[in-house]
C-alpha cells in the first residue's frame, strides 16, 4: 500500500514538474527578437491607441511619472501626446503628424508646423549587455504568452555606463495566442545613493471606436 501510494506521490510530481517546464523555458535573443518583431508588425497593422505609464523611483519615493498616449490612425496618421510631472514642475506636448505633415504644440504655447517629426517620448534606450531570454505561458491566462530579456549590470558604473547606471533591467512583452502585441513591461535600477528605479508599463488597445486625427489648425 505505501508504495503505491509512493508511486502515485511521484508520478503526480512529475506531471507537475513537466507542466512547468513546458510552460517555461530558455529561449535565445534570435527567437526573442523575431517574436518582437512579428508583434510589433501585426500592433502596426491595426488601427490602436497605445498608453504608456512611467514611474520614477528614488528608493521608495516616487519621484516622477511620464503618461503617453498614442494614437494610430490608417496608415499615415498618428498624434502622441506626453504629460510628465515631477515634483512640482509639469508638462505637456503634443504632436501630431499626418502623411508628410507635422503639427507641434508645446504646454500653452501656440501649435506649429514641422518639417519632421517632433513628439517628445523620452523614451530610454535599450543598452548592450549579456541578456538571459524566456518564454513562458502567463500563469493568469494560458492564452497569453510572455517573453523576457534581463540582465544585471556588475559594472553599472565602468565609462560605458556612465549615462544610464544600470544595475540591471527587465524587459516583457506579452502576446496572444496569434502573436498580436498585448502589453509590455520594462523595470530599471540604477546607482544613486538610495538606488533609483523606473517601470514602464504599455498596454494596447485595437480598433478602437471614433478614432479619427485630423489637421489640428483646420
Amino acid at each position: 500500500m505505501k508504495a503505491a501510494l509512493l508511486f502515485i506521490f511521484a508520478l503526480a510530481f512529475f506531471i507537475c514538474a513537466s507542466v512547468a517546464n513546458a510552460q517555461t523555458e530558455r529561449s535565445s535573443e534570435p527567437d526573442y527578437n523575431t517574436a518582437f518583431a512579428k508583434a510589433l508588425a501585426s500592433a502596426a497593422a491595426r488601427e490602436r491607441q497605445v498608453l504608456t505609464m512611467e514611474k520614477f523611483y528614488n528608493g521608495a519615493e516616487l519621484k516622477g511619472t511620464r503618461r503617453i498616449i498614442s494614437e494610430f490612425a490608417g496608415p499615415d496618421a498618428k498624434k502622441i501626446e506626453v504629460t510628465e510631472e515631477f515634483g512640482d514642475s509639469r508638462s505637456i506636448n503634443d504632436a501630431v503628424e499626418i502623411g508628410d505633415q507635422f503639427f507641434c504644440r508645446d504646454g500653452n504655447k501656440g501649435r506649429k508646423t514641422s518639417g519632421k517629426d517632433c513628439s517628445k517620448t523620452g523614451m530610454l534606450a535599450i543598452p548592450h549587455g549579456e541578456y538571459e531570454y524566456l518564454a513562458e505561458t502567463d500563469p493568469k491566462d494560458a492564452k497569453l504568452k510572455i517573453y523576457t530579456r534581463r540582465a544585471t549590470f556588475a559594472d553599472a558604473g565602468s565609462a560605458e555606463r556612465d549615462a544610464v547606471r544600470l544595475k540591471f533591467i527587465e524587459i516583457k512583452f506579452v502576446v496572444d495566442e496569434s502573436g498580436i502585441l498585448e502589453y509590455t513591461e520594462t523595470r530599471r535600477g540604477g546607482i544613486v545613493p538610495h538606488g533609483w528605479s523606473s517601470t514602464q508599463v504599455t498596454s494596447y488597445e485595437y480598433e478602437p471606436m471614433n478614432l479619427k486625427i485630423a489637421d489640428p489648425t483646420k
